[in-house]
Order: structure tokens, then C-alpha cells, then sequence
């Protein structure tokens, strides 16, 4: 979509709005709370994060931090208080959600000279995932199927791709939710993040839709730095396992061509190039613990999507953009050529306040 069709919708741009939901209750308009700044920042793989700030709230007179209609605000701004963060342009009733979350941090200052303020700061509805650790085996069961356990017993709903091999045992050993599921999605070269409708997606990168917006250098793309490194970089991957029924080595193979989401060459292209012999080309030989040849190719283009998802990163810096959100594309344009194309959003990060509202943000991308 052209940033003329986003212009239309949101007025040129004018008049950036946010609203802040506690508990039910909206900071500004229902508790009369000044809130000077908020940041939202978006990732993929870990849970987001939001932050606000609080001012004109401490009472010199009853040396506590008040709302404008006289509420204690230190109960109103609890640890666990579901929050929602809106963010968008105009009337603030009717901006977006940006981050559905909790409160996990509240930090003060109480100057020499000045009023105090409150920052306060929170994660998605993934956050719970983080914390503890535990234990649990599945036998003859598929990731995906794993996965959708774990987000329904931490009452998330789901959006889950299938995966396609059933494990005689998949084992969660003292870990928490959240990193046990990573790995999982590691091993499958999938996503994983909560969305604002404190939905789980696990499952396939996005990487190959369109873009949701053209940004153009000079119109709308305020700076865009790129880089593409071919250190590290490879051009095969061979996983080696053991079929224990038939007493035989297996060999999965993934090699360079094969990466999500290609446009342009990749680094192990590049490296092909100039390393014409193929007995001598960056390979990265790894020993796992697969026990069927499916397995083990799904794991080589695991591990080969991972590296070559390091070759070619940047951040950008646009006007702020609701729709810029990790696990979509956006295209730059007026980079000149090879970096004029669709990138991958790994990161976003929205920000309002007094200078107005922008939106910088992180690709990755596996070709050039």
C-alpha cells in the first residue's frame, strides 16, 4: 500500500493520539492523568514492551502520588494491572491497539528541585511465559501440538502452523514456558510472538506476503541503514543422526537457494562466487539428536534460514505508522539499487511525545 492511502486515513499525519488503559479505566480521560510519552516496542521471539511516563501527579501536601480525581495512583498502577496501549492519529477513541499487556516495573525520582514522576513499564501477555521454570514430556507428539498446550495453559489463544513430524519424546527440562517454546520454533524455523489480541503465533515466518506500506527515502522514510555482512555466513548445512530401527546414519542437507523468503542472491550465492570449489564451501556440519531423514532436512533449513537471516539487516526511521509491526514486509524504495526492495520486520518501535509520533524499526532479510 502507497503512504498516500495511509495519509488519507490518518489526516496527513497531523494530530498524532494515544490512549493508555488500566484496569479498565483510560489514564487521561477517565482518571484525569498526565501522560507526556509512551514507547511501544515490538520483537520477534521475546516479549514486547511498553512504557509511559507519569507527570503532575505527587501531592507536595499528602507526599503521595495522586489521579486528578484524588485516587491513590500507586493502586491504580499495580504490578499485573492489565494494560492497553492505543496508538494511532486523531481522536484517540479510535486509534488502534498497538499492545495488549501488564505492569512490571514501576520507577520513581523525587528530585532536589522539581515533582517527582512515575515511568512506568510492562510486557505483552506473553510475559507470564517467562517467569519459572518447568518440566514436562510429550511422547509421540508433534511440536505444534506441544506448543498448543503450553498456550492454552497459560490462557492464550493461539494461531499455530502444524508441524509435520511426530517425536517419540519431545522433553521441557527446567525451563520456562517461553524459552522452551522458542527452541522448538528454532528448530522449525519458525516465528514466535503475542500479538496485541494476546494471541500466540507459532508457525511460519511471514516473509513472503506483501509489503503492508512502500516507503519512499525523502517521503516518509525519514533514514534507512543496511548492512550486509557475508562473516559467518554459509553456503550448506548438513545435520547428522541416527535412525535407531534400521541402525543407519542419516544425513539431512540444506544448501543455499533454499532460504525463506529469497529475493535477489544470498550470502551463500555470493560465497559460491568466488569458492568455485563445492568440497571447499562454508558448510556447517552439525550432530543432533533426529531420527528420520524428514527430521533431519527440516533441521538443515532450520539452521540454514537462521544464518542466512544474519546476512543482510538494517533500521529505518519513518513517520509513526500503526501498521509497522514484526512479522510483516515493508518495501523501501529510492535506495538506489541492490537496496531498494521488500524487507522482513524482525522489531518495531512506536514513540509519542512532544516532538510527535515515529516509528523506527529492524529487517532482516536472507538476499540482496
Amino acid at each position: 500500500m502507497e503512504l498516500a492511502t495511509y495519509a488519507e486515513r490518518y489526516r496527513d499525519f497531523y494530530a498524532p493520539a494515544f490512549a493508555v488503559r488500566v484496569g479498565g479505566s483510560d489514564l487521561m480521560r477517565d482518571l484525569n492523568i498526565a501522560v507526556p510519552q509512551i514507547e511501544v516496542d515490538m520483537v520477534l521471539g521475546a516479549a514486547s514492551r511498553f512504557s509511559f511516563t507519569v507527570c503532575d501527579c505527587y501531592s507536595e501536601k499528602l507526599h503521595a502520588f495522586k489521579t486528578g480525581r484524588g485516587q491513590d495512583l500507586l493502586k491504580v498502577l499495580t504490578f499485573g494491572a492489565e494494560t492497553q496501549i492505543y496508538m494511532g492519529y486523531g481522536d484517540a477513541k479510535s486509534t488502534p491497539i498497538a499492545l495488549n499487556g501488564i505492569i512490571t516495573e514501576i520507577t520513581t525520582n523525587f528530585p532536589e528541585g522539581g515533582s517527582p514522576e512515575l515511568a512506568v513499564a510492562g510486557y505483552d501477555s506473553g510475559f507470564p511465559m517467562t517467569m519459572g521454570k518447568n518440566s514436562r514430556t510429550w511422547t509421540k507428539t508433534k511440536d505444534s501440538d506441544a506448543a498448543a498446550e503450553i498456550a492454552s495453559f497459560n490462557n492464550l489463544n493461539s494461531t499455530i502452523d502444524p508441524t509435520t513430524e511426530s517425536h517419540a519424546q519431545i522433553e521441557q527440562n527446567q525451563e520456562n514456558d517461553w524459552e522452551f517454546l522458542k527452541k522448538l520454533a528454532d528448530r522449525n524455523h519458525y516465528e514466535l510472538f503475542v500479538d496485541e489480541r494476546k494471541v500466540l503465533h507459532f508457525g511460519h515466518p511471514n516473509d513472503k506476503a506483501g509489503a503492508i506500506v512502500r516507503l519512499v527515502y525523502g517521503q516518509g522514510l525519514l533514514s534507512f541503514k543496511p548492512e550486509a555482512n557475508l562473516a559467518g555466513q554459509i553456503s550448506r548445512v548438513e545435520i547428522y543422526g541416527w535412525n535407531p530401527k534400521t541402525k543407519e546414519k542419516i544425513l539431512g542437507v540444506a544448501t543455499t537457494g533454499e532460504e525463506s523468503g529469497l529475493t535477489g542472491k544470498s550470502a551463500g550465492q555470493f560465497l559460491n562466487n568466488f569458492v568455485r570449489d563445492a568440497s571447499k564451501r562454508p558448510t556447517l556440519r552439525l550432530r543432533q539428536p533426529v531420527f528420520t531423514q524428514a527430521e533431519a532436512n527440516q533441521r538443515a533449513k532450520a539452521a540454514l534460514n537462521e544464518k542466512a537471516k544474519q546476512f543482510l539487516t538494517g533500521e529505518g526511521e519513518t513517520i509513526g505508522l500503526p501498521e509497522i509491526r514484526p512479522d510483516r514486509n515493508v518495501a523501501l524504495d529510492g535506495l538506489g539499487a541492490p537496496f531498494s526492495k521488500t524487507y522482513y520486520i524482525q522489531q518495531a518501535t512506536h514513540k509519542i511525545d512532544a516532538s510527535g509520533y515515529r516509528t523506527r524499526f529492524k529487517v532482516k532479510e536472507t538476499g540482496l
